[in-house]
């Protein structure tokens, strides 16, 4: 899908932020230059990093619940009104990775999908979290009960949070919502897509969600304590474009038109999705 082509396109920020542990103010102010770079630069939507606020502050320290509980914060609260406001300001749609305190003494690895005018379409509560973040586990994060899917008059917008794409289920359902962009803010190390990976890296398995899906995907990671390296790959496996490690703001033409009109029109789909039987699969796995 590279050169000219006649499918709609969506300009989507990739806000790759610089981010310090726990230094919530700093984070802020780096976050909101971010959103006015990608508003500058006429992005109709923009992706934040994972808990981008709070720096993805890592478990481990005696005092590391009562520290997330601190830096959690409602949809009511200052930091995220601050976001909504920006994403007002410059009248672009916004996904926001954040700390999320819920309901008594929960938080949640959230995102949120503000709209273009500063109103909360839906918040997305990671459901996959792994031991060391899940309550369930040892971690803080109250994991999530489904997914969401934004639809906009650009594109059906799917979100996910990191891990999740590492279960194929994720995608997998927001396909099953009509998602033709994943939206997946990230707090990980990343390798370079143009390295041939012998074996099942986090990029690979990415490609290969978006390419059984059909979907496009844009993956949003830290600079500073993690690696960078965002990218967008398309509902092939191909690679759009991907960041280096420094701090940035890179706004992609995705041509997701390319989805509703070539892939997810056909009933069987390029990869198989209208050959799919459930009722035997769930004589294996369950519903």
């Amino acid at each position: 899908m590279s050169g000219k082509t006649a499918f709609s396109i969506t300009k989507l920020a990739l806000c790759q932020v610089q981010t310090e542990q726990w230094h919530v103010e700093g984070n802020l102010e780096r976050t909101l230059r971010a959103l006015d770079a990608a508003g500058t630069l006429g992005a109709q939507i923009a992706v934040t990093p994972e808990c981008v606020l709070h720096g993805y502050g890592e478990g481990g320290a005696p005092d590391y619940a009562r520290r997330m509980l601190e830096v959690a914060e409602p949809l009511d609260g200052p930091h995220f009104g601050a976001v909504r406001e920006k994403a007002a300001e410059h009248e672009m749609d916004v996904v926001f990775g954040f700390a999320e305190r819920g309901e008594g003494e929960n938080v949640h690895n959230s995102a949120a999908f503000i709209s273009r005018d500063g109103d909360v379409a839906a918040v997305y509560r990671k459901v996959h979290c792994r031991p060391f973040e899940s309550t369930e586990h040892q971690g803080r994060f109250v994991p999530g009960e489904r997914f969401e899917m934004v639809e906009r008059d650009y594109a059906k917008i799917g979100l996910m949070i990191c891990f999740d794409r590492e279960i194929p289920e994720s995608v997998r359902c927001l396909r099953a919502l009509g998602s033709e962009l994943v939206a997946c803010p990230l707090a990980t190390g990343t390798t370079d897509l143009t390295r041939h990976l012998n074996r099942a890296h986090n990029e690979m398995i990415t490609r290969a969600r978006a390419a059984e899906n059909e979907v496009f995907i844009a993956v949003i990671n830290h600079a500073g304590r993690f690696n960078g390296g965002s990218f967008v790959v398309g509902p092939m496996g191909e690679m759009l474009c991907q960041m280096a490690s420094a701090a940035g703001v890179k706004v992609v033409d995705v041509p997701v038109g390319v989805v509703r009109e070539k892939f997810h029109a056909n009933p069987l789909g390029w990869m198989g999705w209208g050959h799919r039987r459930e009722h035997v699969y769930r004589k294996h796995i369950g519903s």
